[in-house]
């Protein structure tokens, strides 16, 4: 598996567990680090999951996100999910 580390204030490590290139991606959370990885919590991401499907018809975009996070993850992930892909969105059309 590849493993894929995101920098951001929280940093986290992905798996990704299946890609398709240019159709598919799915990431398993393998752990989720704070301060620089000086301390790990790994019960509150391990385990979650994201799906990314993208596909192209008659010149429309449409992305579609699955989301399997934690109970205790969800309310954070549904403010910034949507913030995140609203960048997507942004680049997609504009570069």
């Amino acid at each position: 598996m590849k493993e894929i580390k995101f920098s951001v204030k929280i940093r986290a490590t992905r798996l990704v567990e299946k890609l398709v290139p240019e159709e598919f991606v799915r990431f398993c959370h393998s752990a989720d680090t704070m301060e620089s990885g000086k301390s790990t919590r790994e019960k509150e991401w391990t385990g979650g999951r994201e799906s990314y499907f993208i596909s192209e018809i008659d010149g429309i975009t449409t992305l579609l996100v699955n989301t399997e996070v934690p109970l205790e993850q969800e309310k954070l992930f549904n403010i910034r999910l949507p913030k995140a892909l609203e960048r997507i969105k942004y680049l997609a059309e504009n570069f």
